[in-house]
């Protein structure tokens, strides 16, 4: 879920403050080899209405929406990245399929 509430957002940077300033006290303590990610996922009620969110989004990261079932905008800092993704419908579905399968076979069983 993803908000422009200023309390949640204060917060949230503040917290963001204090990772970054206890990593830099604490040069012991180890981080990623590679990038990471803010995730946001886009809601709402049609792929249409999920994909409007994307665009919105990446229109004030100043950055391109692009992408087909994983629909999405990115911006980098450094190794970090913020990404607002719309997944369709339809490859909801199709992975919620597939998913129903998950432990009905195993290749001990083969």
């Amino acid at each position: 879920m993803m908000t422009t509430d200023s309390t949640v957002r204060s917060e949230f940077i503040a917290g963001l403050r204090e990772l970054a300033q206890f990593l830099a006290d604490n040069p012991k303590v180890p981080v990623p080899s590679f990038g990471r990610s803010i995730l946001l996922h886009a809601k709402g009620d049609s792929d249409e209405q999920k994909r409007a969110v994307v665009d919105r989004v990446a229109t004030l990261l100043g950055s391109a929406a692009s992408g087909d079932d994983h629909y999405k905008a990115v911006r980098e800092f450094g190794p970090l990245s913020y990404e607002v993704l719309a997944i369709s419908s339809q490859h909801r579905r199709d992975y919620e399929a597939l998913m129903s399968y998950a432990g009905a076979v195993s290749a001990g069983e083969c």
